[in-house]
């Protein structure tokens, strides 16, 4: 029990003695002569107890004055002691909806431990409590405005669930921050309460505006097994032949044996057996690539499982789209480069064409674009690849230049840097630059981002921040290599490039005909929906879920069915990573995990008091009945 107002209990000691000392004093009474006192026993009695400092007697009164005495100095102190509360404040349930909660070593799924205890404050909530609940997954969903409903909050609770993507934890802080001061709460008289096990990359800075903030870890441990990249590309030596790669890691800490299944249209292809170590103590983790070379045409859908049982389901399985190689069509912009025009030409199916800067008049009809040195300050359709320099698409914004650049860390995992190697390259010059929000750094020097790609409103961009003339790159094969996949990736839609490699959560194009207005939408686990048609594209944004997608419209023209399909990935380092972390950082303010729900002080005073008026009656009834 702590006190508010330690200081009153001060009180106690000149109070208590006050009383004790009155029972000591003699009555003063007025002499009178009688002619007996055998009538008078009682009340020699009384002068007996009244005699002057002598040892005090049992005295009923004497303890009931004591005790309400004592209860009314610690109600004066306020007393309190610290629950598992709100504590009459506004608060902000944000539970992490992302594929790694699904994980099963809590006894059910670490969504369902969570739920349970948000399920467990709604039922504490107080008079004058207030909750709004987020759940975070690609993008944060509003589940209750700020409510004092129980009934609602305990709905929308049970009515939530766990989705198969990453986690964008810093935007569903973000919008709990802006929820609690555009609602008119004081300024920081909010607690945002974040339930999760920290599976999630780093967030950045937040102003939490005075609000505080609390993450309450939950998971135990980390056995689990998951696909994390996956990639089918046209082999380079014989366009007849495909290459499949794939990695998995193990990120628990004993041996697992599994077996790796390729499935083309459900139809087994191969099976190879898997012994992955366990997990390195530094890293965290544990990981075998698997490289099938020289297989035949796998065009239609080709599916990657684990067979294995672990934590973690859903990222046991990984699907690319393999389809018949289209032409692309390529622009470069710029002076001429005769080792760049034959990196871009190594793939027969890309058809490049060439324009000097001032030639360049946004011209449509060419899938990437390519600007070398220098990009004009309006750029036209396309996706973009800017090399040694930056434009209003870019994935990053230039800072300055700087001379003899070492490489420092490159990104191996992503289907742009398949197979590329940058070890020992050194730049005699480079620019510096910083990643766009939506940029990320597939390669990095000293200063900053080298290689970088980034999708923004649907557009493509890539960047390569050094001039290639003045480099040895152009001598290795990693350079017609990384040039061939940025065409690739850059140029990737569904339909139309050799493997479309796409994630849960990302927004979907479907190229629709004039005439159709609806679409039917089957998505894995669920059943079908119909969705709004807009030509000449519709982009499908409820995409939370791994697995097989169909969509069909009826041609207006030839009046028969069209059915196309599409798989996404989880293929998440992050979110397979399902070892509970122990803090999150905001910028440079760590936000440390705790396992029990935030306390607050409840106080008791008026409890005290209470029962010290129901004392403060009984001493009066015992008064009365005495005399």
């Amino acid at each position: 029990m702590r006190f508010f107002g330690p200081w009153q209990l001060l009180w106690l000691l000149p109070l208590a003695g006050a009383i004790i000392f009155l029972y000591l004093l003699k009555l003063r009474r007025r002499e009178v002569v009688v002619s007996s006192v055998m009538l008078w026993t009682r009340l020699l009695r009384d002068v007996q107890a009244n005699a002057p400092f002598q040892k005090l007697r049992r005295n009923l009164l004497l303890l009931l004055q004591l005790l309400i005495l004592l209860l009314v100095i610690l109600g004066l102190s306020r007393p309190y002691r610290q629950v598992e509360s709100l504590g009459g404040q506004s608060a902000i349930i944000i539970l992490d909806g992302s594929a790694s909660m699904q994980s099963r070593d809590a006894g059910g799924s670490r969504f369902d431990a969570v739920r349970k205890q948000a399920l467990q404050m709604v039922d504490e909530l107080r008079r004058g409590d207030r909750m709004m609940v987020l759940l975070a997954t690609s993008r944060p969903q509003k589940l209750t405005d700020f409510t004092t409903d129980k009934a609602a909050l305990r709905r929308a609770l049970s009515a939530a669930r766990p989705m198969d993507t990453e986690t964008h934890l810093l935007e569903a802080l973000q919008l709990a921050v802006s929820s609690a001061t555009s609602t008119g709460i004081e300024l920081g008289g909010s607690r945002i309460i974040v339930f999760s096990d920290g599976a999630f990359g780093e967030l950045g800075s937040l102003d939490a505006h005075g609000n505080k903030i609390h993450f309450i870890k939950v998971g135990r441990r980390s056995e689990n097994v998951g696909i994390v990249a996956m990639d089918a590309r046209r082999s380079l030596q014989d366009e007849e032949k495909y290459q499949v790669f794939v990695a998995i890691r193990n990120y628990g800490t004993t041996v697992r044996k599994c077996a790796l299944e390729f499935y083309r249209d459900d139809i087994l292809i191969d099976a190879r057996a898997l012994e992955l170590p366990p997990a390195d103590r530094e890293l965290g983790f544990s990981e075998i690539a698997e490289i099938y070379q020289d297989l035949p045409p796998l065009f239609g859908l080709l599916t990657a499982r684990i067979d294995l049982k672990d934590d973690l389901e859903v990222d046991n399985v990984a699907y690319t789209e393999i389809s018949p190689p289209q032409k692309i069509n390529v622009l470069l912009v710029g002076s001429e480069n005769l080792f760049l025009e034959r990196a871009l030409n190594v793939d027969p199916n890309v058809k490049l064409s060439e324009v000097s800067l001032g030639g360049y008049q946004q011209q449509e009809g060419f899938d990437v674009v390519v600007f070398e040195d220098e990009a004009p300050a309006e750029l036209g359709p396309g996706a973009h690849l800017f090399i040694n320099c930056g434009g209003a698409t870019s994935p990053v914004s230039i800072t300055g230049r700087v001379n003899d650049a070492s490489i420092v860390d490159w990104e191996r995992l992503h289907s742009v840097m398949r197979f590329v190697s940058l070890n020992n390259l050194v730049l005699r010059e480079a620019l510096t630059a910083k990643a766009q929000p939506w940029g990320v750094t597939l390669a990095e020097h000293e200063n900053g981002p080298v290689i970088a790609i980034g999708t923004r409103e649907n557009r493509k961009s890539a960047y390569i921040g050094f001039p290639v003339i003045t480099s040895d790159f152009p001598l290795r094969p990693a350079f017609p290599i990384l040039m061939n996949n940025l065409l690739q990736w850059l140029a990737a839609t569904p339909g139309r490039s050799d493997s479309t490699q796409m994630h849960v959560g990302d927004s979907v194009p479907i190229t629709v005909p004039a005439g159709v207005e609806t679409l039917t939408v089957k998505a894995p686990g669920g059943g079908p929906r119909q969705v709004k048609a807009q030509s000449p594209t519709t982009y499908l944004d409820d995409t939370e879920r791994v697995g097989i997608y169909t969509v069909e419209w009826r041609d207006p023209v030839e009046d028969e069915v069209v059915r196309k399909r599409f798989a996404l990935n989880l293929l998440s380092r992050d979110e397979s990573n399902t070892k509970p972390r122990d803090q999150i950082d905001l910028g440079n303010q760590p936000v440390l995990a705790n396992q029990k729900r935030p306390l607050s002080a409840r106080e008791f005073w008026r409890t005290l008091l209470l029962l010290a008026m129901g004392i403060l009656a009984l001493e009066w009834y015992v008064f009365h009945r005495r005399i």
